[in-house]
């Protein structure tokens, strides 16, 4: 655990200001971030009101109803946040020029061990305020242990607001004081407000995953952060992993036809339900970033760029610090226990079967192969054909101590052709598209989708 200041001094810090005033309202783990403050000492002077709408009847009638039928989600504690917030305000507005105001909220699901956090607040007396909004996942597996991550997550996330708002760095880095590793993750936070003006919330949650709070965040296909289960909670996915720089026609067609093939297979399209209809996903992993801190900014706009680069083709992004199939299958599976569909290239079979690529796991490249797979899992090779070779399943030809479990996986349909080799083109990759952009070599605009060829253009991007 590192070095920083202990919960309850966080909380006495912010009850010390005679000018901070605010309301705690929790719903779903007890009062444990409200306990912090009301023991801290000095509360009264702080605490305007703590309440816990636990019962959802009450809460119905404080906040409104859901549409959606959920308590733990981002409209219910935006609404926890903004009633609340109004409702401090105008009762006291006789002393706006003497306070401080802030709202926390919350609402979590110990069952499913998720949850919402949110503050409102002002950084000077009768100025408009800030938000900032979080989801969390709770790696803890009892109630007890739960609710007091939480508390202490709480804690952090007011004291930062106040106190660490300058720094977008520092700021994510505390929100983990006196949790020892692991125990919680955050896989999206979004800033705004007027003291907040400087926050980029894509760079923001960038930042979750170099400082290891998420193992991935999502963007929408409007490019905008949002949080994975928002999009693909009990969804049927298929993802393409790729570093898409920039996305290119091969990506399309390789996204189309697959996704076409995973319908039928899983009988997607003839299923009207639809918690079964696909979502098609884009995944970049992050892991490089890591490895060149001399760049450290412009690998970040490099990313951010990508993900503007697909938003022009209207399709959701997952960046990960995935270096394996299997992590980023595994993490879909925490979301969904619908049928997953992964892409590839035909040039990528090798790692599935190379030993060497799994020395990191005990049972090596059978048990990488076992955490891959399961019944509703497939991967869709799609061919790599140049002058000289075409790459699909049929003309891979794998070691012969690992062919019969490459056997056994392509007999039971975990490999699976898109297209037969004269079926496709020759294969143009992005290094293709990159290197002609380098040259001026104007060939390149027909190897990339025509939206993001004016994105490339306008921006200058890629070079």
């Amino acid at each position: 655990m590192k070095s920083c200041l202990p919960s309850l001094r966080k909380a006495f810090d912010i009850n010390s200001d005679p000018s901070t005033y605010g309301t705690f309202a929790e719903i779903g783990a007890g009062q444990e971030v409200a306990r912090h403050f009301f023991v801290a000492g000095h509360a009264s002077a702080t605490i305007a009101k703590a309440i816990s709408a636990y019962d959802t009847v009450f809460s119905d009638e404080i906040y409104g109803k859901e549409s959606s039928g959920r308590y733990v989600c981002q409209s219910r504690v935006r609404k926890m946040l903004d009633h609340e917030y109004d409702l401090l305000a105008d009762r006291l507005k006789h002393v706006k020029d003497q306070k401080k105001f802030f709202v926390f909220a919350d609402t979590v699901a110990t069952n499913r061990r998720h949850g919402w956090m949110a503050v409102k607040f002002q950084m000077q007396p009768n100025t408009s305020p800030n938000e900032v909004v979080l989801h969390v996942n709770m790696k803890d597996h009892t109630r007890l242990q739960q609710t007091e991550a939480l508390g202490h997550l709480g804690v952090n996330l007011i004291h930062s607001c106040f106190f660490k708002s300058t720094d977008p760095k520092e700021f994510i880095s505390s929100l983990t004081d006196n949790l020892s590793d692991g125990r919680i993750d955050i896989d999206m936070i979004r800033f705004s407000g007027p003291d907040f003006k400087n926050y980029d919330n894509r760079l923001m949650c960038l930042e979750l995953i170099e400082q290891k709070l998420t193992p991935a965040v999502m963007f929408n296909s409007s490019g905008d952060v949002i949080q994975p289960g928002d999009l693909i909670y009990d969804q049927a996915v298929f993802v393409q992993r790729g570093a898409f720089r920039p996305v290119t026609n091969v990506n399309l067609q390789i996204s189309e036809s697959g996704l076409k093939q995973f319908n039928l297979d899983f009988n997607l399209d003839s299923n009207l339900d639809s918690k079964t209809q696909p979502i098609s996903l884009f995944e970049i992993t992050m892991k490089q970033l890591n490895q060149n801190k001399q760049n450290d900014d412009l690998d970040r706009k490099d990313f951010l760029d990508r993900v503007d680069c697909l938003s022009k083709l209207g399709v959701a992004v997952l960046i990960s610090d995935f270096v394996h199939y299997y992590e980023l299958k595994e993490y879909l599976r925490t979301l969904t226990h619908q049928p997953l569909g992964m892409a590839i290239g035909g040039n990528q079979l090798d790692y599935f079967i190379d030993e060497s690529k799994h020395e990191d796991l005990d049972g090596g490249l059978f048990e990488s192969a076992a955490k891959l797979f399961d019944l509703k899992t497939c991967v869709y090779v799609y061919p790599y054909k140049t002058d000289q070779i075409c790459a699909n399943t049929k003309s891979f030809f794998p070691p012969e101590k690992v062919a019969p479990l490459f056997q056994y996986l392509l007999n039971n349909g975990k490999f699976k052709d898109l297209s037969d080799c004269d079926e496709v083109n020759v294969t143009r990759l992005a290094s293709d598209v990159r290197k002609m952009l380098s040259e001026n070599n104007p060939a390149w605009e027909k190897l990339v989708p025509a939206k993001v060829v004016q994105h490339i253009k306008k921006h200058n991007l890629f070079k």
